[in-house]
């Protein structure tokens, strides 16, 4: 099938925390808090700001553990986009298309909504969307929590959350420029 041919393939994942606002986008900001709960990073949320996420390599399942993200968008505390390509693990394969992820915040009642929206997902397989399904829901219903219980009341994030050993990825080739 032809690119221009493809279904449009999106994933959306709505969870709602008993946290202010203000707290659930320093969840989503600080660099330290990303690397606990989903990869280590060069972050800042500044629009036009081009970062990574990196995590060990599975060079036989083409994966090179390199993910180059940029901020398309940034409106604090309630919205946020990034681009996000996969950069492929073996070498002269084609580089996929950029994805697109957009975090959305809004207040509800005593707490904060937080919707996912993650765009261009026509390039990859069944199985890999699926994954990335399974792994957003477990990242955001389990791991962020753990994140915004480490939170202050001052908004500062304090380190710990989620132990380098308990996280789901390697850690032994990162660059040490990364925010692990």
């Amino acid at each position: 099938m032809t690119p221009a041919k493809r279904k449009k393939r999106s994933l959306r994942k709505e969870v709602t925390y008993p946290h202010s606002i203000e707290k659930v986008w320093v969840a989503l900001t600080d660099p330290r808090a990303l690397a606990e709960w989903l990869m280590p990073n060069d972050f800042r949320p500044e629009v036009g700001h081009r970062f990574v996420l990196q995590v060990d390599g599975a060079p036989r399942m083409n994966f090179s553990g390199l993910n180059e993200c940029e901020v398309l968008a940034c409106d604090p505390p309630n919205r946020m986009v990034w681009s996000w390509v996969v950069v492929p693990g073996k070498a002269g394969r084609e580089r996929p298309e950029a994805m697109t992820l957009t975090w959305s915040l809004s207040p509800v009642g005593e707490g904060t909504r937080l919707v996912l929206e993650q765009d261009g997902l026509e390039h990859l397989r069944f199985f890999d969307r699926m994954s990335m399904a399974f792994g957003w829901g477990t990242m955001l219903k389990r791991w962020l929590p753990r994140i915004m219980a480490r939170i202050g009341g001052d908004l500062d994030f304090s380190p710990g959350a989620i132990p380098l050993k308990k996280r789901c990825y390697g850690t032994k080739t990162i660059p040490d420029h990364l925010v692990r």
